[in-house]
């Protein structure tokens, strides 16, 4: 009975160990500190994604576990859906990069990407409340998918998440 107990105990220890070491240190201070707010402002949340989204630029692919830790601690706090629309469709309007490509978001709700010209368009898209939808040529998305970061040079969205940088370049290390 109790060698059962102690192998529960050391069992119990070795998962939690394992889960937190594929956690980095400071995505645990800074969730400690997020947490410790009483009453987080939306700014708060806008400071904490952020610093998250650099934290994640720091590591290479190589860490891929490290990085989807931090994916899940992002998406467990999207945009407020009473965000304004209007601030974020023109925040939204310009060139963005991906790790992939670029994206490029029209203020008449069209979007191409690769080359911004009409034969590479790649559908619409539009803001409401906290969700973006992106419509693809080919078929139209059923749902919108949570907004979860959007200022002037960051967007994130998705459950996967999706990180995109306002400009020419991602910061994407191998």
């Amino acid at each position: 009975m109790v060698s059962t107990r102690i192998a529960i105990l050391v069992t119990a220890i070795a998962v939690a160990t394992s889960a937190v070491a594929q956690e980095p240190k400071e995505l645990h201070d800074a969730r400690r500190q997020f947490e410790a707010l009483r009453h987080p402002s939306e700014a708060d949340r806008v400071r904490y994604i952020t610093g998250l989204v650099r934290l994640r630029e720091s590591f290479t692919r190589a860490d891929a576990e490290i990085m989807h830790a931090i994916d899940a601690e992002v998406v467990r706090h999207p945009m407020p859906a009473t965000a304004d629309v209007r601030v974020l469709v023109q925040r939204l309007v310009g060139r963005w990069q991906s790790p992939r490509r670029p994206y490029f978001y029209h203020c008449d709700g069209t979007w191409a990407s690769n080359e911004d010209t009409p034969e590479d368009t790649g559908g619409t898209w539009r803001i409401e409340g906290n969700q973006f939808f992106q419509n693809y040529r080919v078929k139209p998305p059923d749902s919108g998918e949570a907004i979860i970061l959007l200022t002037a040079t960051d967007f994130v969205y998705g459950t996967a998440p999706y990180y995109l940088r306002r400009g020419t370049a991602f910061p994407w290390r191998d």
